[in-house]
């Protein structure tokens, strides 16, 4: 993937979704992508997903995890509760060996890259609110509330 092409797509993710803050766990030079993006975000970290385990990571916007780094499912998994709310997962494009990982996470495989796999996780849209599930929709409506059984 080019680097352009990549931070072309980064910009117009931060600016769709109003993202303030972000993420990055890679060990990757990001000069490029820090620079043009300092207008519009408040806050660039960089980090080691060594340390995510330790109290130094703090809460952002988005989440950008890319190839170069190895991550498990407890990694996503702390990321998901407590570091953000909004993450993309770049793996390479013949790289197929987590798909179903962050599948069963509730990511989803986000086609609109052609050089790279890319996964996205968005918790506001992850768990829409269905018609079907309210009190309207049970057996018995007007019992709800009143009876416990």
């Amino acid at each position: 993937m080019s680097k352009s092409g990549l931070n072309d797509f980064l910009l117009e993710v931060i600016h769709n979704e109003e993202v303030s803050s972000v993420l990055a766990i890679t060990k990757k030079n990001l000069s490029s992508f820090a620079k043009l993006c300092e207008d519009s975000l408040k806050s660039l970290s960089i980090m080691n997903p060594a340390h995510l385990d330790s109290n130094n990571a703090t809460s952002s916007d988005l989440c950008i995890i890319f190839d170069d780094i190895p991550i498990s499912k407890t990694q996503l998994g702390l990321i998901k509760n407590i570091l953000a709310q909004k993450i993309l997962i770049f793996k390479a494009k013949k790289d197929n060996s987590e798909h179903q990982k962050f599948l069963e996470l509730g990511f989803t495989h986000n086609n609109e890259i052609t050089q790279a796999r890319v996964y996205s996780y968005n918790l506001k849209t992850y768990n829409n609110k269905r018609g079907w599930n309210n009190p309207e929709g049970w057996a018995n409506p007007e019992n709800f509330e009143k009876y416990r059984w």
